[in-house]
Order: structure tokens, then C-alpha cells, then sequence
């Protein structure tokens, strides 16, 4: 995998993770939003896979759903290295 497909594939693994961790906890975007002092647009560009959040997002993001990110990035890099098969 290349550069740009792996940068690809983490926008996506961290953007799938965002928003099963925002439904888990019934929050909307806004809701989530509110929380964080993030964009409602900002949310929606990282669960789209458009671009992944910065560490002090991720920290924001991670803080509002209550996760750790240790917990979090595991999660989402468990995304990635599963085999395509």
C-alpha cells in the first residue's frame, strides 16, 4: 500500500471509528459538536474519511465520548491492518 492509499485507509478506519463511538453513545453531530467545540462540518469531513483529526481533536473527540485514545486509535488501526480478503 502506498502513501496516499494508506493515509486513504486511516481517514476511513479513524472516520468508521468516530461515528460507531458517536452512536454508541446516542450523540448526534451537533450533539457532539456542542461537546468538543468542533465544527458540525469539521465531524462530518472526519466520519466521511475526508481528513482525520489533529491530536488535539482526537483528544477533544476522545474526551466527549469518553473513550480513551489509546483505545480509540487501536481500534482504528485494527481497521486497517485486517487483511482484505
Amino acid at each position: 500500500m502506498g502513501a496516499k492509499e494508506t493515509a486513504t485507509a486511516i481517514n476511513r478506519a479513524v472516520g468508521n471509528e468516530l461515528r460507531a463511538a458517536r452512536a454508541r453513545r446516542d450523540l448526534t453531530r451537533q450533539q457532539l459538536a456542542d461537546l468538543t467545540g468542533l465544527a458540525v462540518s469539521t465531524i462530518q469531513r472526519f466520519e466521511n474519511g475526508e481528513r482525520s483529526p489533529d491530536m488535539q481533536q482526537l483528544h477533544a473527540l476522545c474526551g466527549a465520548l469518553d473513550i480513551p485514545m489509546r483505545e480509540f486509535v487501536s481500534s482504528a488501526l485494527r481497521d486497517i491492518e485486517r487483511p482484505n480478503d
